[in-house]
């Protein structure tokens, strides 16, 4: 079977939460293995892009509560992470 781009494409917007929203932001960062976090209004923006209800201040909330971490990760750069990795 042969797969378009157009599949491909639709396959990574469901896989990223793009297109089918997640419930929670441990599980929007579970699925994409960490949110790049250097900037933490951009993980923020990242995490709301791909949230059925987006709320103000939800990663960081997450992160003081302990439930996420911030550390360094890929590419030396700060990631906010599950701890199951």
């Amino acid at each position: 079977m042969r797969l378009t781009w157009d599949q491909v494409f639709a396959w990574r917007l469901r896989r990223q939460y793009v297109a089918e929203p997640a419930a929670g932001v441990s599980e929007i960062v579970a699925r994409l293995c960490g949110v790049q976090a250097q900037v933490t209004s951009a993980a923020e923006m990242a995490v709301a892009l791909r949230s059925s209800a987006p709320a103000g201040g939800a990663l960081v909330g997450e992160l003081n509560d302990g439930t996420l971490i911030k550390t360094w990760a890929m590419r030396g750069t700060l990631h906010a992470l599950t701890h199951a990795g």
